[in-house]
């Protein structure tokens, strides 16, 4: 009994120390909001009513006069990176844009138990977006706006730019999703060239064709990874630390701890998993190489060359297929895979402040 008591006590303590170490952290991203704040800048948390249901998006620039950008995030379901929990995170944006961090719908911030289910589709996600470049049109006086999409949040920027052209500057995609049947096809064909492991290879061919079930996809996922086609690491480049993405949210002052609840485990499991209308669309219906064929704005692709999540090969080639109306630019990212390390990740953000120059 004497040994339970001291381990309570040992995980009181720790618990007490990390929630020390977050309200202090909180305060000092605080005290550089104020500042911003001070010299007329902006860096604010807004609550809007999006289509029915309570939506949440950070604000923040140095320059009230800058140009908006609004980021869509990875998921669905967890608004990792460019989330509402961004705040302070992203200095060099900061300084040359009026960045927006958005959790849609379903995730993060913007996760609620009641959301209907039937809204739970990409066109709705189209729509929701509509909605916010719309409010910040309007707020910042803004006839356009540009838009940077990650991964799964590039299926709702292509299809947004593909509808609303008019709304939107230019368009920077970053792990380009295309379609989940082809990128499969792609990569399951590179595993099996490049693994001499029999047992893989006889797993590989029960899979049948892509897309693959639900149970293929985690083993076919297991394989991508091991073979480092989502994460990529050599002699001279390091693995990009995936709980770095989680880092701001645990001393984001925007985030309660039940928001970061939603972020690991409510809301990503409604959007992965309940919302089987939505994954149906993603894992079987998406093809952007036949849906979209031309696009009224510039637009800017950066993808790892060694990503085999959203298939390099494949979005090169949507990228070459695809006609735009004024620059368009591939930027391969050579010691990345689907996530982005710094230095890849640095050129992204560089590519964006010389585009809006």
């Amino acid at each position: 009994m004497y040994f339970l008591f001291i381990g309570i006590g040992i995980l009181i303590f720790a618990l007490i120390s990390i929630l020390l170490v977050r309200h202090i952290i909180q305060r000092k991203v605080l005290k550089k909001s104020n500042e911003l704040i001070d010299n007329s800048g902006v860096s604010e948390l807004v609550e809007l009513n999006i289509n029915g249901t309570k939506q949440y998006i950070f604000i923040e620039g140095k320059d009230k006069e800058e140009s908006v950008i609004l980021f869509l995030h990875g998921g669905p379901g967890q608004p990792l990176p460019f989330g509402v929990s961004s705040r302070g995170v992203y200095p060099k944006i900061t300084e040359n844009f009026i960045a927006v961090y958005y959790d849609q719908r379903g995730a993060g911030k913007s996760y609620q138990s009641d959301i209907p289910l039937d809204t739970m589709n990409i066109n709705q996600f189209v729509e929701d977006t509509n909605e916010i470049v719309d409010y910040l049109r309007e707020r910042f006086n803004q006839d356009k706006i540009y838009l940077a999409c990650m991964s799964w949040g590039s299926i709702i920027g292509m299809k947004y730019v593909d509808r609303y052209p008019e709304k939107i500057n230019t368009y920077f995609g970053i792990s380009q999703f295309v379609s989940n049947a082809k990128t499969q096809k792609l990569s399951t064909k590179w595993l099996i060239e490049i693994t001499e492991d029999k047992k893989m290879k006889e797993d590989i061919a029960s899979f049948g064709n892509p897309p693959y079930s639900i149970e293929n996809e985690e083993k076919y996922s297991k394989y991508i990874s091991k073979y480092s086609g989502d994460n990529y690491s050599d002699e001279t480049t390091s693995k990009v630390n995936i709980l770095s993405y989680l880092k701001p949210m645990l001393y984001s002052p925007d985030y309660t701890l039940k928001d970061i609840y939603k972020v690991v485990y409510s809301g990503a499991k409604f959007s992965l998993f309940k919302s089987k209308v939505l994954q149906k669309e993603i894992q079987h219906e998406v093809d952007l190489q036949e849906e979209v064929k031309i696009v009224k704005v510039p637009v800017y692709l950066f993808q790892g060359v060694h990503d085999k999540l959203t298939n390099y090969d494949l979005t090169e080639a949507f990228f070459n297929e695809l006609k735009v109306h004024g620059e368009k630019e591939f930027i391969p990212l050579e010691k990345s895979a689907h996530y982005p390390n710094k230095e890849d990740f640095k050129i992204f953000i560089d590519k964006m402040i010389e585009v809006s120059r």
